[in-house]
Parts: structure tokens; C-alpha cells; sequence
């Protein structure tokens, strides 16, 4: 078959024969705060912007006391006409200020699979699936956590989708009617992240320069663009994301809450990862992840590695390649993370 035949093979030439216009290539570290500025901005905008603060007016729904920690079910305002349904997990017998984390789940069934819940709300005694009930390792190092239901999935999916099953999310409606009123899933899913950001820092036992962001999968996406664009997070771990965008999101079959309209005119997904630079973070990989190729991660790696360098922050990056497929690991992410915060 001849390749001008292929409707992909002109979008690939483009691809492969035109720079991102604003991805990181500097050699000066002096350069870096304007570039990481300008590319901030153009990502913003790109996501479709940011709505007007508004106040929280945050509910308690629930507490519940367990062996180390209170767990309280939450509700307050993200902007006009959203609300934001979350866990916030506090830890017993702290007597000082302590770090606060944003828990930030992946598809599947919201908040509860991170701290202890099974499907149907009710308590289960030993972790399961990929995302390995993370929330509950990191308030057990003394750090309290909140843990939001991302916009589509858990309370925060259309009725008709919540009907169809747990697992049932409402991504696919989400993000085509954000793309076309000129918003992305991503773009409302990051600003969420940000209100969650406010609530910690309203909270009395958490010390408001001390907040931390880990995501998985999905919820990898919204912490590597909101560690990007919100400086107040001082440490990051992503876990089963970081990658390119050619080699995973465009060639594999994901989600359509990932796409960004426009994003690799200007950058490319370590692009992104650099502006992170010099705090903090952390990659976690599989080396069986089947949607996000290790060698590309690799790839995406490298070059984050290569702004930390400039920055001589290098002691700031770490990763964990682990042995196994598209999961939490933990087994260095968990106290890389209290460590740093």
C-alpha cells in the first residue's frame, strides 16, 4: 500500500519533521523561569482556560475513626454550577502541622478505590487492583490526603452512566462537550485539583507549604499538567503516565478524556514533565505497562532528566522501574514522597 494512501502517514511526516515550537531546548538555566512561563501560559489556554474562583463552602457528609487516621467524607464548590465530592484522610496523634497530599485516581470507580472501599462503598481489609488503595499508604506516613472523585467517574458521572455499572465513566460525553465549548476534560479536572489544593490548605492540621500530588494513570495525567501549572505543589510522584504522547496516546487506544487539542504544535508530553523542574518528582513505570511502552518512557525520562541537570537538581528526580504491568508500585514513591515534603 502506498503511504500518501494511509489518511495517518502526512500527520506522521508532520510529526517527525516539525519541532515543538515551544518545547524545552535551553542551555542556559537562566532562560528556563521565562520559557517555563510562556509554555504555561499556552497550555492554559490550550486546556481551555480557568474559571472564576469561587468560595468552597466546604460540607463534612461523614467521618468515620479507623486504626491511625479519620476519614471524612467532603463536598464543596470547584466553580459555578460544580461541586467536588471527595475522602479527606487525617491522621491520629499528630502533634505538629502536617503535609498534605492530593490522592488522584484513575478509570475505574473514583475515590473509593483508593482508600479501602470495594465497588458497593463497603470496607475491605487488603488492597486490590491497579491502583492498590495508595491513599491509605500515605496517610499511614503521617501526611493527611484528600482524594476527590475526578469529574466523570465515582458521584461525579451522568445518571444515565452510573446506571450502567461501577466501572461505567462518563469521560467520553465529558470530553466532547468540553472540546467543543472550547474546554478539555483535562483543563476541568486540573482546576479541580487546584480547589482540592485550597481545601488543604484551609485545613488546620496541614501546613500550606507542604503539598504533595500522586497519580496514576489517569490520574497521572491531571498531576503531571497540574505539577506543571500549579507551583504550590512542592513534590510530585506519576505513576503509570509519563510517556509521549506519539507512542501512547496516539497509538494506543485511550481514553478520549486524554486529548488536548493543538498540544503538539507546541509540546510534547516531557515538555510538560520540565516545567516541574527543580521541585520534586517522581516516575513510576511498569515494564509490562501496555499502554505506556517503557522504551518510550525512557525516552520521555531522558529528557526531563535533561532540565533537572541544567537546573542541578538532579537529586530531585527519581524513578521506580518496577517488574509487572499498568499499576501502582510503591515500593520507593510512598517515602520519596514524605521525604520531600
Amino acid at each position: 500500500m502506498k503511504d500518501e494512501l494511509r489518511p495517518l502517514y502526512s500527520l506522521e511526516r508532520l510529526y517527525d519533521t516539525s519541532a515543538r515550537s515551544m518545547g524545552f531546548d535551553l542551555t542556559n538555566s537562566s532562560d528556563f523561569e521565562k520559557w517555563r512561563v510562556q509554555l504555561k501560559d499556552k497550555i492554559i489556554e490550550l486546556i481551555g482556560e480557568f474559571p472564576d474562583r469561587v468560595p468552597l463552602e466546604p460540607q463534612v457528609l461523614e467521618e468515620k475513626e479507623f486504626n491511625g487516621y479519620i476519614r471524612e467524607k467532603v463536598m464543596f464548590h470547584s466553580a459555578h454550577y460544580i461541586d467536588i465530592s471527595a475522602y479527606v484522610l487525617l491522621p491520629k496523634n499528630v502533634n505538629d502541622k502536617v503535609p498534605g497530599v492530593v490522592a488522584v485516581h484513575g478509570h475505574g470507580y473514583g475515590k473509593n478505590d483508593l482508600v479501602g472501599l470495594w465497588e458497593d462503598g463497603t470496607e475491605r481489609s487488603v488492597p486490590d487492583g491497579y491502583q492498590k488503595d495508595f491513599a491509605l499508604e500515605i496517610v499511614r506516613r503521617g501526611m493527611a490526603v484528600i482524594v476527590p472523585d475526578q469529574m466523570g467517574f465515582g458521584e461525579r458521572r451522568e445518571l444515565e452512566d452510573s446506571e450502567k455499572g461501577y466501572n461505567a465513566s462518563s469521560c467520553r460525553k465529558l470530553a466532547f462537550w468540553a472540546q467543543i465549548l472550547g474546554k478539555t476534560a483535562v483543563g476541568m479536572r486540573v482546576w479541580d485539583i487546584m480547589r482540592c489544593i485550597d481545601y488543604l490548605q484551609m485545613l488546620p492540621q496541614v501546613d500550606d507549604e507542604r503539598i504533595g500530588c500522586m497519580g496514576i494513570s489517569g490520574g497521572g495525567t491531571t498531576t503531571l499538567f497540574t505539577s506543571a501549572l500549579d507551583e504550590r505543589i512542592k513534590a510530585a510522584v506519576i505513576s503509570g503516565y509519563l510517556c509521549t504522547f506519539k507512542d501512547s496516546i496516539l497509538s494506543i487506544n485511550h481514553c478520549e478524556c486524554n486529548y488536548i487539542p493543538g498540544i503538539l504544535k507546541y509540546a510534547e508530553m516531557y515538555d510538560v514533565a520540565c516545567m516541574i523542574a527543580p521541585r520534586p518528582l517522581f516516575i513510576e513505570s511498569g515494564t509490562h505497562d501496555d499502554i505506556f511502552p517503557i522504551k518510550a518512557v525512557d525516552i520521555a525520562y531522558n529528557y526531563v532528566k535533561e532540565a533537572y541537570t541544567l537546573l542541578k537538581a538532579e537529586d530531585k528526580l527519581d524513578r521506580d522501574i518496577f517488574e509487572g504491568r499498568h499499576q501502582i508500585s510503591g515500593r520507593k514513591s510512598y517515602d520519596w514522597l514524605k521525604r520531600w515534603l
